[in-house]
């Protein structure tokens, strides 16, 4: 449950530029997986789902970071503008 809930949250645009929430919903669904492995326990599927929110919340953060170290980047306030020669 731990693994679903962090990623979810991981979804909220504050936490975009550091998935944080996304990392501990990753590691919190490999423990479960662990812990669900042997079949007396249920949550199998919450943290599958939770491991594949989370990877895809960091890779999309990973994404992001590149293009803004790639790009020229400057910061206006709360926000980026990015331009590309």
């Amino acid at each position: 449950i731990a693994s679903l809930v962090c990623s979810l949250v991981g979804v909220i645009p504050c936490f975009w530029g550091l998935q944080i929430m996304g990392l501990l919903g990753t590691i919190f669904g490999f423990i479960g997986l662990k812990q669900t492995k042997s079949g007396e326990r249920g949550g199998r599927g919450m943290a599958i789902a939770g491991i594949v929110v989370g990877i895809v919340l960091l890779v999309v953060c990973a994404v992001i970071w590149v293009y803004i170290a790639s790009s020229d980047c400057v910061r206006t306030g709360s926000s980026f503008v990015c331009t590309r020669n």
